[in-house]
């Protein structure tokens, strides 16, 4: 029985929503599929997104950004967290040695600890890295150019170099240091729209607006207080928050799966970030997102979407004084494109089944 290691990162939500339906539809090619899921994200997140049957460690296998909130990072303790991570990397490696040895899989795909790469080379058990973006472009945009800070990405650079492939679905960054990368196809869950039925499972006029407010899984106040009553538009909210008024609803316990209420929503309102971004764009669901200057991806991801979607910006300003009527305005007026297909989730699926298949 082939047995996948999957080694997943516990910044957010983010990582686990890129690489759940590659997992998937993996194990659908492959039924008799073992799957180990090495994380520090809880078990109810892991199973709310990977289909049933795994194995969970709870292990933190790559530093975590230190965030503020959902959309701001807190860059000096950031530094700290990476920084100690790497304090003592050659017991950091026998720590993810042992684990290896003691789950003994015969593929490990990571998004996006690196560490567990260069364990994995040392074991000679392959390795695919899966990921959007790499921790090293991440701790270059918040650290300084200095000899210590060079270092600490040499030897992230130097284990991601240590996976036999490194897919990169598009929007990806670019990540000329890395010789193995491959691009590949988005990568995003599909829903079914059911608009008529959600609007009568939430007692809403068949003219209603839907909006979800979906702004990542780290938890964030919100100022709810200022943001605009639009006639006819409603706001949908999973966990992030409950305000007390009319036009706002908590959709969490709905007979309806999120990735189908995404589908059938009039836009969301989203900061940058990997899965929402391709969820959206490819179910043709119009993209308000909040200005993220600092986050790497936020020129890739925007210009993805916009090519690909419908996107508007607003400033950190608009979103806590809730002047932002006029551009969700605007972006019910634009054109929407066809919506590309999640073409990354087969071309990955291929290269992994390859590699289990050439372990048995």
């Amino acid at each position: 029985m082939p047995h996948l290691l999957l080694a997943l990162s516990g910044h957010g939500y983010g990582h686990l929503a890129q690489c759940a339906p590659v997992v998937n539809a993996l194990r659908e090619r492959i039924p008799q599929l073992q799957l180990t899921v090495a994380s520090s994200l809880p078990r109810t997140v892991l199973e709310g997104h990977l289909a049933p049957g795994i194995t969970r460690i709870a292990v933190d296998l790559d530093p975590v950004l230190q965030m503020r909130s959902a959309w701001e990072v807190d860059v000096p303790a950031s530094r700290q967290v990476f920084a100690g991570f790497h304090r003592d990397w050659e017991a950091g490696i026998r720590a993810d040695i042992g684990l290896l040895q003691r789950v003994g899989p015969d593929l490990v795909l990571g998004d996006i600890p690196y560490r567990i790469f260069q364990a994995a080379a040392d074991l000679d058990i392959p390795a695919v890295a899966l990921c959007s973006l790499n921790w090293a472009a991440v701790h270059a945009a918040y650290t300084d150019t200095g000899a210590a800070s060079r270092g600490i990405r040499e030897q992230m650079l130097s284990a991601y170099r240590q996976a036999r492939l490194f897919l990169a679905p598009q929007p990806a960054l670019a990540m000329p240091e890395l010789d193995n990368c491959r691009t590949i196809g988005p990568i995003a869950r599909t829903g079914t729209s059911r608009r008529g039925a959600l609007r009568s499972l939430l007692s809403l006029p068949s003219g209603s607006r839907l909006v979800l407010v979906a702004l990542g899984g780290i938890p964030s106040a919100l100022p709810m207080e200022h943001w605009p009553h639009i006639e006819h538009v409603v706001w949908l909210f999973s966990g992030e928050s409950d305000p007390a008024r009319a036009d706002c609803i908590n959709i969490e316990g709905l007979p309806v799966a999120y990735i189908d209420v995404l589908a059938s929503v009039d836009a969301i309102l989203t900061k940058p970030g990997y899965g929402t971004y391709t969820e959206a764009v490819c179910n043709g669901v119009p993209l308000l997102t909040l200005a993220r200057p600092d986050w790497p991806e936020t020129p890739g991801l925007n210009a993805w979407a916009r090519r690909h979607g419908c996107l508007e910006e607003i400033s950190p300003a608009e979103f806590r004084t809730g002047r932002f009527t006029r551009a969700l305005e605007t972006l019910w007026q634009q054109g929407s494109p066809p919506p590309p297909a999640p073409a990354g989730i087969e071309q990955a699926v291929a290269v992994l089944a390859g590699y289990l298949r050439a372990g048995t």
